[in-house]
């Protein structure tokens, strides 16, 4: 049998074998190949679609290992103009050829002679090209070589192609899957928390990312909330711009932004330890940016155009969650709410207050609350009517809010008695602050009617954690009986319990227990 026609058969063999991978198989074509024509050099580049380049997949000769993974524009070079052009050539002495490239031959340290160069194409497109250069036997390569190499190449360029074909088809599958799972995981959660970690986990896993990030928007910023790594390592920071770094340039154009290499970015900010390239898409809902998904890769050149289409197609589906989360927040927000005066009501203590007081405390927070009842209120539905007494405590609020907005939470906790929780306030922060709610109360008359204008003064009780409670029951309590302390001994001061739990008088430093 002649050479020619086992080498086929090897080469034949090797395309049907099923046990063999894409790799393994070009491989054996490339080493087959190499028996026919005896040549110094062998290259089989492969075509990256998405960045218009030929990588060197496959290298045979002196120098292979310097080049392997090496990449090459396609404008450039003999073998770029074969790719654009997809038809083979011929170059006897590549120094006459204004088409060549030597940085090749520099980064090699080899000297390229003469080329032989043919594209693989299966079905019309192009998936790469072969390349020989420099015969051994120093004579220039004829169009008997050509025509017997460009027979082998298409095996080649067939083997390549349904490669690509199986490993496109899987890839639409696992796509597939992935919206699939993230439609069914997703669409029924309600809380924000889990909703955007469990998003983040499904897609970091599913694509096998060093990091996703989810972030909301407030504003000009992204407050990010869901995070999931590989390694478990945190964010350095949860509050991006707008046209700060990566995130903040995708929140600015509304648009995905992608970077293959972030040490050539001039706008990365380094984020998660490890990262090497990044990819921000944002999620959107009728032209209106609710957040961002931030994915990153601990190695370069990670982001397919594929990836991209189903990670926007996921962020489509993670805008719906997001509003229907929202729509949730405000129906569960509206029954925390106090209809008259527009403070939460006593639910807020059942559960938001213990996540509020739990999430500070494991910070190394503190939390004050501030207990006040009116004095003497029932005179004021006596004298009028419960109409008039309903309208008293919608002013009181309102003058609360003037001097609470940027640092407490208002509660209406039943009937003339009002809680303000004020996260990062220690004790003695706390208790100056009573004093000051206690005077501006007093300060002047509330018009309670056409032709009245009446005063009101307040008892405060104030405590603290973790410096007097251990607990948000025992916050609330020791509030309320430093309150009902001030009731008892003639109304119109602040009480508080000080770190040896014995109940203090603001205006009365006495111990009166």
């Amino acid at each position: 049998m002649r050479p020619e026609f086992k080498i086929f058969s090897r080469i034949i063999k090797a395309i049907n074998s099923p046990s063999k991978g894409i790799d393994e198989v070009l491989h054996i074509i490339m080493v087959n190949i190499s028996e026919l024509i005896q040549a110094e050099a062998w290259s089989l580049f492969i075509l990256d679609e998405d960045r218009k380049e030929l990588v060197f997949h496959e290298v045979f000769g002196e120098k292979a290992e310097k080049l392997k993974g090496m990449r090459m524009p396609m404008d450039k070079g003999i073998v770029g103009w074969v790719a654009t052009n997809k038809k083979p050539v011929i170059v006897d002495d590549v120094y006459k050829d204004k088409r060549f490239f030597k940085e090749v031959d520099k980064k090699s340290s080899f000297k390229t002679k003469s080329i032989l160069a043919v594209p693989m194409i299966s079905r019309g497109k192009l998936v790469g090209v072969v390349e020989v250069i420099n015969k051994k036997d120093g004579k220039p390569f004829t169009k008997g070589d050509l025509e017997m190499i460009k027979t082998y190449v298409e095996q080649a360029a067939l083997a390549l192609e349904n490669a690509n074909l199986l490993k496109n088809l899987k890839q639409k599958i696992d796509y597939l899957t992935l919206l699939s799972r993230i439609n069914r995981n997703i669409t029924s959660i309600l809380d924000f928390k889990i909703l955007l970690n469990r998003s983040a986990e499904i897609i970091r896993k599913t694509f096998g990312y060093h990091y996703v990030c989810i972030g909301l928007k407030k504003g000009k910023k992204v407050i990010l909330q869901g995070f999931s790594t590989a390694e478990g390592i945190p964010p350095r920071r949860t509050v991006i711009y707008e046209g700060e770094g990566i995130v903040g340039e995708a929140i600015r154009l509304k648009k995905p932004v992608v970077v293959q290499d972030v040490s050539r970015e001039t706008n990365y900010l380094p984020g998660i330890e490890g990262t090497l390239s990044e990819l921000v898409i944002p999620i959107k809902k009728k032209g209106q940016l609710l957040g961002i998904i931030d994915i990153g890769n601990n190695y370069k050149d990670s982001f397919k155009s594929e990836e991209i289409e189903v990670i926007t197609q996921v962020s489509h589906q993670l805008a719906v969650a997001i509003e229907n989360a929202k729509l949730y927040e405000k129906i569960k927000e509206s029954t925390l709410r106090d209809d008259l005066t527009g403070f939460y009501n006593s639910r807020y203590t059942e559960g938001p207050l213990k996540d509020l007081v739990n999430e500070a405390v494991k910070e190394g927070h503190p939390v004050s609350l501030i207990f006040l009842d009116l004095d003497h209120f029932k005179w004021v539905n006596d004298s009028f009517d419960h109409l008039v007494g309903s309208y008293t405590l919608r002013l009181v609020a309102n003058r609360l809010k003037r001097y609470i907005k940027d640092v407490g939470i208002g509660v209406r906790y039943g009937g003339d008695e009002y809680m303000i929780i004020l996260p990062g306030m220690n004790l003695e922060e706390a208790v100056e602050f009573a004093e000051f709610l206690r005077k501006k109360l007093n300060s002047r008359r509330f018009k309670i009617s056409k032709n009245t204008r009446y005063r009101i003064s307040a008892s405060f009780g104030v405590s603290s954690m973790p410096e007097v409670a251990g607990s948000v029951e025992e916050l609330i309590r020791t509030a309320d009986i430093a309150m009902y302390k001030v009731k008892e001994l003639g109304r119109n001061n602040t009480a508080y319990f000080d770190k040896e739990r014995r109940i203090r008088l603001v205006n009365d430093w006495e111990d009166r227990i």
